[in-house]
């Protein structure tokens, strides 16, 4: 959007108002009709309520909205209103003893525990990729490759760059190098011992002695000629 054609009514006159945002009202008629005859309205067709209440002449019927504000007519007050008028309702069928209360049946937890056999059992170390830190264990101990470990987080955007990126890197060289990824918030201890101050972040580690640490997202070819340099 970049401006508003207006024309005048009475001479057809045009003209542009430039804008980049327009707020646009539908109408102000309440939609009452229904409640006519039934709750008390005024003239222009809004419920009544008692004043700063969301009560009106009809014990137990709460208004909220627009249709009971003819002043303001603004959707904060609006908000503001259904939660006075949610309020309100609460409160009356507690003073009525009508309020029943319904509470989720806490589900049972059928999770299998995982231990450390059923780690045992899902590591093969002649797969090039792998993640958790037994197999990071079990990699820096045993491996003679190259060893890549990528350090990530749920909530990191560039994380999510990176994967596939190293991934594609880490394909070209499977035979040569393991690929651990380590969730920080899964493994905290693994990330402070290895001093990993934000994600992405990744080091490599070959005969257990640390090659280079690299933070951030950078050109696939950085990650394919230290990986090649060090096979």
């Amino acid at each position: 959007m970049s401006g508003i054609l207006i024309r005048t009514a009475d001479t057809g006159e045009e003209s542009v108002l430039e804008a980049k945002g327009l707020f646009y009202g539908i109408g102000h008629s309440p939609n009452s009709k229904l409640l006519e005859g039934q709750v008390e309205l005024d003239s222009a067709g809004y419920i009544l309520v008692k004043e700063s209440t969301a009560k009106t002449s009809v014990e137990g019927v709460f208004a909220a909205g627009d249709v009971q504000d003819h002043e303001w007519r603004q959707a904060v007050t609006a908000a503001g209103s259904g939660c006075l008028a949610a309020l309100s309702v609460e409160r009356y069928l507690t003073s009525k003893n009508l309020l029943v209360e319904f509470h989720q049946p806490q589900a049972e937890d059928n999770k299998k525990e995982l231990t450390e056999k059923d780690v045992q059992e899902g590591f093969d170390i002649t797969y090039a990729k792998h993640k958790g830190q037994y197999a990071l264990w079990k990699l820096y101990h045993e491996s003679p490759r190259l060893l890549c470990v990528l350090y990530t987080s749920p909530s990191c955007g560039p994380c999510r760059t990176l994967k596939p990126i190293l991934g594609k890197v880490i394909d070209e060289f499977d035979q040569h190098v393991h690929f651990v990824e380590i969730d920080i918030t899964e493994d905290p201890e693994i990330a402070e011992a290895a001093e990993i101050m934000g994600t992405p972040c990744v080091q490599f580690f070959k005969n257990k002695e640390m090659l280079r640490t690299i933070s951030g997202v950078k050109m696939k070819r950085e990650y394919r000629e230290l990986i090649g340099a060090n096979k």
